[in-house]
């Protein structure tokens, strides 16, 4: 029977310092915070009368970027930070103990992918010709988000999965302790890219998703003035003050 591998106390002291350093894994808490802590969300809405139509689409593009961005760099920090556990002192320790750690990892990078192509698609529908008004805006935008959002929420049990690692790795003193958790197959559901069909995103977005992002859209987004009943066509190429 082979000998489960291990780590000589001075690399275990290492290794948990490294953990110790490690940023929390993000909950569901995280991901609707750093929403609500965009700077977007902390104005109230803005009346708009004199302005361009491109100047206004220009701050929504603006707007799915951001959001598209703090949502990924929770998931890329958690993928840096746990790149040790391919390191040459550990790596057969978490390849015998967690040897669901790369799955969770993989996965990640998945949702991390699909935040890109899913920001790009509707970038891409912001720009197109047809999109014209206001309200359009406001309906891609809010689909993109929701879309971008239930991904996040997709990846719950995989970052549960590896906080648990984290504390694991942080309540030991070298390896004294067998890990007894383990990430179900179930929990995988963030697929890959190429099986992923951009189009219908928004078909697996939770209605209360979208409810709650309309409502933050409703509060803190763009309103016609009501002199004003569509805004003019003329495009600038320098940045609106809409965009701050």
């Amino acid at each position: 029977m082979n000998k489960a591998p291990s780590m000589d106390r001075d690399s275990m002291v290492e290794v948990k310092n490294r953990f110790k350093k490690m940023s929390v894994v993000p909950d569901e808490n995280c991901f609707a915070n750093a929403i609500l802590n965009l700077k977007e969300h902390q104005k109230p809405a803005i009346v708009i009368r004199n302005t361009s139509f491109c100047d206004v689409r220009f701050s929504y593009l603006r707007k799915l970027r951001l959001a598209r961005s703090c949502i990924q760099a929770k998931l890329s920090t958690v993928i840096q930070e746990f790149k040790i556990i391919n390191e040459p002192v550990c790596i057969d320790y978490f390849e015998h103990y967690f040897d669901d750690l790369d799955l969770a990892l993989v996965q990640l990078k998945y949702a991390r992918q699909l935040l890109m192509k899913i920001a790009r698609y509707f970038i891409q529908l912001m720009e197109k010709d047809d999109c014209k008004t206001l309200d359009r805006c406001k309906y891609l935008k809010v689909n993109a988000v929701g879309c971008m959002y239930t991904i996040a929420m997709r990846c719950l049990p995989i970052l549960a999965y590896i906080e648990k690692v984290r504390q694991h790795m942080l309540a030991q003193d070298v390896d004294d302790v067998i890990p007894d958790f383990v990430l179900a197959k179930k929990d995988c559901t963030i697929p890959h890219l190429s099986a992923f069909e951009v189009e219908k995103a928004t078909d697996f977005v939770h209605q209360d998703t979208l409810r709650w992002f309309e409502e933050l859209e409703e509060k803190h987004g763009f309103r016609l003035h009501d002199s004003a009943h569509k805004l003019h066509d003329s495009c600038k190429h320098e940045e609106h003050p809409l965009a701050a």
